[in-house]
């Protein structure tokens, strides 16, 4: 009658095994909900930040990257426009220098010139000095010489060598005058022959 009694019952309805299983279900599903998904969803969400953070750095390397070249473009434009500044102040100062150095070296010609000159004329004047000191002597000497006596008065002597070189003065102008394009020689020759005129009148003299 048992079996009878247990076969006959309805399976539909629920027994104590169904209770516990039911019981098990929800400890196993509030243990997961409270211990497995928290930390699974947390990792997601970690994950999820992350990926975020990464794209976020991303976008601001990519922007620091863009301003670092368009700074780089700035610099080297800033270092070009420098540079060429540099390069026009180089030439311009090589061109002022060259300039001042050009206008040193002329007034260094000029004065080296100058003290040329100078030097020259002391030397004409001191030659010219010289000539004059010595020129009385020298007449004196050569008009002996020519008149072929002792000249001992030196007034006498200087009026003899006036009169003797007017006398070859004359003689030449006279000569050169009368011959009109005559050749060297001939005006040598006249030259000559007034010259024994003139010692020959001043011997007499």
């Amino acid at each position: 009658m048992l079996a009878q009694g247990g076969s006959s019952q309805n399976f539909l309805l629920p027994n104590g095994t169904f209770f516990f299983e039911l019981i098990l279900f929800v400890v196993v599903f509030v243990m997961l909900a409270k211990f497995v998904v928290p930390p699974i969803r947390k990792a997601m969400e970690d994950r999820a930040e992350r990926v975020r953070q990464l794209q976020r750095d991303r976008e601001e390397a990519d922007e620091k990257y863009r301003a670092a070249e368009k700074r780089h473009a700035e610099v080297l434009s800033e270092a070009r426009n420098e540079a060429s500044s540099i390069r026009d102040e180089a030439r311009a100062t090589a061109r002022e220098q060259a300039a001042e150095q050009r206008a040193q070296a002329e007034r260094e010609i000029s004065a080296m010139r100058e003290r040329a000159e100078r030097e020259l004329e002391d030397q004409r004047s001191r030659a010219w000095g010289d000539l004059q000191e010595k020129l009385p002597e020298f007449s004196r000497t050569l008009a002996e010489r020519i008149l072929g006596r002792s000249l001992s008065d030196e007034d006498a002597a200087r009026s003899t060598i006036d009169s003797y070189l007017g006398s070859i003065g004359s003689s030449s102008g006279s000569s050169t005058s009368s011959s009109n394009g005559a050749g060297t020689t001939t005006v040598a020759a006249g030259s000559s022959g007034s010259s024994a005129s003139g010692t020959s009148g001043t011997g007499e003299g």
